[in-house]
């Protein structure tokens, strides 16, 4: 069913990519006068072939992959049917319960950390106005969860005995790409009609 709807989501994009190529040839063929740009003239043409990489690279893939890594890890380890665990009361293993104290002694630190980089006075963190956003701190918000996120999953997984090898920590930072890779053509997709519709309309 999650393939069928994106499969119909990549498809609706490519489509309204390919009705954006012939509107802007079609538009600006007709009336020249317009704040217009073709994509099949010289100039569209060469922006599309050398712009797809640039396209393509924006902060939201960095994020997208990085959550994708982090949110893997937290299934893969355990860590969520521990806390569901923990959430119903029901009876958990010694060193889950271990696990589990360690994690909240990393999120401690982290909160701590974070803390003191961005809310004591000329915290380092901060915009050179001495706001949160935007800010050094906003721009590495998604980082840091995801790291945050990341660690305490392997953590857990190690001291829990979910995770009991170099492989397995490894095979958990790689679950969540391959749960998510169905994000990645939409975002492609995606990305390339919302660059393509700046490139017409000047944007």
């Amino acid at each position: 069913m999650k393939n069928k709807v994106c499969g119909i989501i990549s498809l609706t994009l490519v489509v309204l990519q390919v009705v954006l190529i012939m509107a802007s040839w079609i538009v600006t063929s007709a009336m020249p006068e317009l704040s217009m740009r073709s994509l099949l003239s010289p100039e569209g043409v060469r922006w599309l072939f050398g712009h797809f990489i640039e396209n393509m690279s924006s902060p939201l893939l960095v994020d997208i992959i990085l959550l994708s890594v982090a949110f893997g890890a937290v299934s893969f380890s355990g860590l969520v049917d521990s806390v569901v665990a923990m959430a119903h009361c029901r009876k958990k293993r010694y060193f889950e319960r271990v696990g589990l104290w360690v994690v909240v002694g990393e999120i401690l630190t982290v909160v701590i950390v974070v803390v003191l980089l961005t809310c004591v006075p000329h915290a380092i963190l901060l915009s050179v106005t001495g706001h949160l956003f935007p800010s050094n701190f906003s721009q590495s918000l998604i980082p840091i969860i995801s790291i945050t996120l990341l660690a305490c999953s392997i953590s857990f997984g190690l001291v829990s005995g979910r995770l009991s090898s170099l492989s397995q920590c490894f095979e958990a930072m790689t679950y969540g790409l391959v749960r998510f890779a169905w994000v990645l053509p939409i975002y492609v997709f995606f990305m390339e009609l919302l660059r393509s519709i700046q490139f017409v309309f000047y944007v």
